[in-house]
């Protein structure tokens, strides 16, 4: 067995407090002078470590498995999860919504974010204006995030945001033609990723399919 001096120190430490506290010391002062006497001067140390050595060899395996025990009693037991049943052919067709307690997408703590990133809105051209805003992919933009500055900087819902083209320096926003003016009022002037934007009409009409 290999020597753990960890293990060996902390023996030599037990052996010193045992022996000095639950020892019959009138006991031990006879071992001790029989030692003396049959055991060569020279020779005393290493029998003592050789004591010491087949001591140590017993009670490490001991110390390791209480160690073992005592990580398994902290450890904290894992609660298996019960084992939900199979459901039926029927139930796999039911709609979801008809269950009771089922989460509708709009109840969805990941719906917001969904239809911030993934929805497209289509607009009608008769009911839209497009917009020009000052600043592109060279701040690292992305359609989510103007979509998220008009959603939280004015009264816009989702459906008055159409389709977002994003070039480097600029960029051109669909919107209802209701929120135009009041897009244009509280966006110009605002700091966004380190630069005042200016928000304006576009001089020429946008066509995109979509936010990139």
């Amino acid at each position: 067995m290999p020597l753990d001096k960890e293990k060996a120190r902390k023996n030599i430490k037990d052996i010193l407090n045992r022996m000095e506290k639950n020892t019959d010391a009138s006991l031990l002062h006879e071992y001790y002078k029989l030692f003396k006497k049959e055991v060569p001067f020279f020779k005393r140390s290493f029998a003592s470590a050789w004591l010491f050595m087949n001591y140590d060899e017993k009670e490490t395996p001991r110390f390791r498995a209480a160690e073992k025990k005592q990580e398994a009693r902290d450890k904290p037991q894992e609660k298996q999860a019960p084992t939900a049943s199979r459901p039926t052919e029927a139930e796999r067709k039911k709609p979801t919504a008809d269950k009771p307690g089922s989460i509708s997408a709009s109840d969805s703590p990941l719906s917001e974010k969904t239809v911030i990133e993934k929805t497209i809105i289509t607009i009608p051209e008769e009911e839209s204006k497009h917009l020009f805003v000052s600043i592109g992919k060279n701040r690292r933009l992305f359609p989510k995030e103007i979509i998220t500055l008009l959603l939280t900087q004015t009264s816009c819902a989702r459906e008055d945001i159409g389709s977002i083209r994003i070039l480097d320096n600029y960029s051109f926003v669909q919107v209802r033609d209701s929120k135009a003016d009041e897009i244009i009022e509280k966006i110009t002037g605002h700091k966004f990723r380190g630069r005042t934007l200016t928000v304006n009409y576009a001089k020429a009409k946008v066509d995109d399919g979509g936010a990139e």
